[in-house]
């Protein structure tokens, strides 16, 4: 559903440097420049910005510019998946919020989890053109400047259907229809990806899988709800469709509010809430009275 805000009137400075014709040349307008696979997903993640705000989609934005990566430490999904790192990357969350081995891994792993899933997101609610972000083909960084968690493809590719604009695209793989897009989909960014990783998380801390896929399932509710507010679709019938395909539909509750936007609260923990001085997140199922 589509959400009017002041902020849908104020274009960044990105955003307005971008133009679909090249350069004038001569006094008449270059030749159009082609469209590419990314173009449909920076086009909603800028309406996103406008309408509801950066912080969804700060982590996804140097991809989708085509900004080199800046200063940070980069864990390969591939060395995540295959059990290296891990410690490395539970040790970040330990430096940021220095809680118990457990919470800081819970949180670890939900932050890995959200800026894993959310291009995903953003490429089926823009144009069903979904990034391929198997463990081989993603890179996620951690910085002491904002963005301080982000994520990009090492290589341009998509999963697309048929009538895309884009298909014929040499980095595009045309899949038959919606149902197999999200079967490769979930084949690519989970079972090629986040399982692994979740696996490698479970083998060295003391955390439940359950709370662990709590955040996967929270990811993509939270994926949803902030992109599905600038495009037509249903947001509940969205995120029951992603939920559906990552079979965690039965971790967190979705409905909608009065004006159609996605409300959604979790039925695991992630473990925030034993962080000295932090109180429960809004969608969490443990209600708190801690100001």
């Amino acid at each position: 559903m589509r959400l009017a805000t002041a902020e849908a009137r104020v274009l960044s400075t990105t955003a307005l440097g971008r133009r679909p014709f090249s350069a004038l040349r001569g006094g008449s307008l270059a030749e159009p420049r082609l469209p590419q696979p990314i173009d449909a997903l920076r086009t909603t993640a800028d309406r996103v910005d406008r309408a509801v705000g950066v912080h969804p989609l700060a982590g996804v934005r140097a991809w989708l510019d085509g900004e080199p990566a800046r200063d940070g430490i980069e864990f390969r999904g591939d060395e995540l998946a295959a059990g290296e790192r891990v410690e490395e990357l539970m040790g970040t969350a330990a430096a940021l919020w220095g809680g118990s081995a457990h919470a800081n891994a819970a949180l670890a792993w939900k932050t890995y989890c959200y800026w894993t899933l959310a291009p995903v997101v953003l490429g089926y609610v823009a144009a069903r053109r979904v990034p391929v972000l198997d463990a081989s083909n993603a890179v996620f960084r951690v910085a002491a400047e904002a963005p301080m968690f982000s994520v990009r493809q090492l290589r341009p590719r998509f999963l697309a259907l048929p009538h895309d604009p884009c298909a014929s695209h040499p980095g595009v793989e045309v899949v038959a229809n919606e149902a197999v897009l999200l079967d490769r989909l979930r084949a690519s960014v989970f079972e090629g990806h986040l399982l692994p990783v979740l696996d490698a998380f479970l083998a060295r801390a003391r955390v439940g899988r359950r709370t662990l896929m709590g955040s996967v399932a929270s990811g993509i509710a939270y994926g949803v709800a902030a992109i599905a507010q600038v495009v037509p679709e249903q947001d509940d019938v969205l995120a029951k469709t992603f939920l559906e395909a990552f079979d965690v539909s039965d971790l967190v509750d979705v409905s909608t509010d009065g004006d159609g936007r996605l409300v959604y609260r979790r039925r695991t923990c992630c473990l925030a809430l034993t962080i000295e001085g932090n109180r429960t997140c809004s969608t969490c199922c443990v209600q708190s009275d801690r100001p």
